[in-house]
């Protein structure tokens, strides 16, 4: 087993790096998660390579669901490859999206002055607009406003959208 549980965006790329040596290692990574080069991965056509394809992607899929925990499995739960559990979780560990945007934007919006410390505050917006400025997303400038106005009365309600991510499809345009 590999020593590390998947747990979220924080320590995804450790998880990444450690669930592929042992794919490797167990040689389940070539024709089950990737093809030679790095390409998406086919499926065998005959019953005899689909048989032992089957085996391998079994014994993946295994690995990876044991190596994450419980929050992050009910992501991977629908897939039945280890290609496709791969592809979803870096789809939502590795890359930067709209979702981490308005992640950020709602911690940004729920910052309060602490110690009566105004530098401090300042240096926490600081440090929120460049990991917001490092997802180089474009910001929804009419979405973030929505966003202030709902937040705080709403913000159950905005962060059952963002675990469900239903939020990232809300989209406006300027009139």
């Amino acid at each position: 087993m590999m020593g590390i549980v998947l747990t979220g965006k924080e320590n995804y790329p450790e998880w990444s790096r450690m669930i592929k040596h042992t794919l490797i290692f167990n040689e389940l990574w070539k024709g089950v998660c990737v093809r030679d080069g790095d390409n998406d991965p086919v499926q065998p056509t005959s019953d005899k390579e689909l048989v032992v394809w089957e085996n391998k992607n079994s014994k993946a899929y295994a690995l990876i669901a044991t190596s994450v925990n419980e929050e992050v499995s009910r992501h991977i739960s629908s897939y039945s490859t280890a290609f496709e559990a791969l592809q979803k979780l870096k789809e939502l560990y590795e890359s930067h999206s709209a979702l981490e945007v308005v992640q950020l934007m709602i911690k940004l919006f729920t910052l309060e002055l602490q110690n009566n410390d105004p530098l401090a505050l300042a240096s926490e917006v600081k440090s929120i607009m460049h990991d917001i400025k490092s997802t180089k997303v474009e910001l929804d400038i009419p979405l973030i406003a929505l966003l202030k106005a709902l937040y705080p009365t709403y913000s159950n309600y905005l962060e059952s959208l963002q675990a469900n991510g239903n939020l990232k499809d809300i989209t406006f345009t300027l009139l």
